[in-house]
């Protein structure tokens, strides 16, 4: 009777992991934009089984969504993915939902009308009999949902003397908030997990010397603000950094071309657990800025001003 307990025992736990991992099979992904009428945003979307998109916006905007699947390894443009769409909704609305099977998609939001936020959210889903370790799902990461950063891309091209400005707002307790500048050297942000890590990615040239402001409550669009944070070392990467930032505080980040011209990506990435390194730090153990320069004034936008209506000021990223 011992010996049939054990063995029950151990089956039972390995059909509690078994089980664990098969009921992950299921992860999603969310992001928040303002778009005005006639732009749109294109999205880069890895899908491992089935996935559904779903668009909200605002109750008076319209907005149209379409989906087209990577072929070769060339990145179509959005008015390509918009003329060639796979999967499209078309009908201007405020919501709108598109199903993709597996592969890589690229996925545009159009706003057909005013000035408006939306947010779109990828469901990814695996069948219920594909576990974590075989089958479609053979990416753990595509199988259980990230629960410690989400990511924020924002991406743009940049001659000297230009500059873009990008308004976050972070709500619920994050520990800690990072924004990653990425020239053309690297169009994805690494993982930050030590000092070392930040060194050798902020010290990459590939042409355009770029540097990174970060300002809280103080928009440097319409008026002088002082940095509470900058890189503005040499290179077309930069780095910085915040921990414990404000809960619903607004955050104002530019990018500033200082030197040449080149595409760049800015990828703001908010982490939530305290007992972790980042970028060489302890978040539960420190309280501040990580930032190669510091209380820093930028210089004055020389982008044209475009009016922002109020209700650009309560969404979570968005070019300003």
């Amino acid at each position: 009777m011992i010996k049939n307990g054990k063995c029950f025992i151990i089956l039972f736990l390995i059909a509690l992991i078994s089980l664990s991992c098969i009921g992950s099979g299921a992860s999603s992904e969310s992001f928040s934009n303002a778009l005005y009428a006639g732009q749109n945003k294109m999205y880069t979307i890895q899908v491992p089984c089935t996935a559904t998109i779903s668009l909200d916006g605002e109750s008076d905007s319209q907005f149209s969504l379409f989906a087209k699947k990577a072929s070769g390894t060339s990145i179509p443009s959005a008015l390509h993915v918009v003329r060639y769409a796979d999967v499209s909704s078309i009908k201007p609305d405020s919501s709108q939902i598109l199903h993709l099977d597996s592969g890589e998609w690229y996925v545009v939001v159009e706003s057909r009308t005013g000035f408006a936020e939306y947010h779109l959210v990828v469901d990814k889903e695996c069948p219920i009999t594909t576990t974590c370790y075989g089958g479609p799902c053979y990416n753990l990461a595509d199988c259980v949902p990230l629960s410690i950063y989400r990511d924020n891309v924002q991406s743009g091209f940049l001659n000297s003397g230009e500059s873009k400005t990008f308004a976050y707002r972070l709500t619920e307790n994050r520990s800690y908030v990072e924004w990653i500048l990425s020239g053309p050297c690297d169009t994805n942000a690494p993982l930050m997990q030590n000092k070392v890590d930040v060194d050798l990615f902020v010290t990459k040239n590939c042409g355009p010397d770029l540097d990174l402001y970060v300002y809280q409550g103080c928009n440097p669009k319409y008026k002088p603000c002082t940095a509470i944070a900058a890189d503005t070392g040499f290179g077309s990467n930069a780095y910085v950094g915040i921990a414990h930032p404000e809960t619903d505080s607004l955050y104002y980040v530019k990018v500033y071309g200082k030197r040449g011209s080149g595409n760049y990506h800015v990828t703001a990435r908010s982490y939530t657990a305290e007992d972790m390194t980042i970028a060489g730090i302890n978040p539960k153990q420190y309280d501040g800025v990580v930032a190669r320069v510091a209380d820093t004034r930028a210089p004055d936008d020389l982008n044209a001003t475009i009016p922002i209506p109020p209700t650009a000021y309560t969404i979570y990223a968005a070019e300003i």
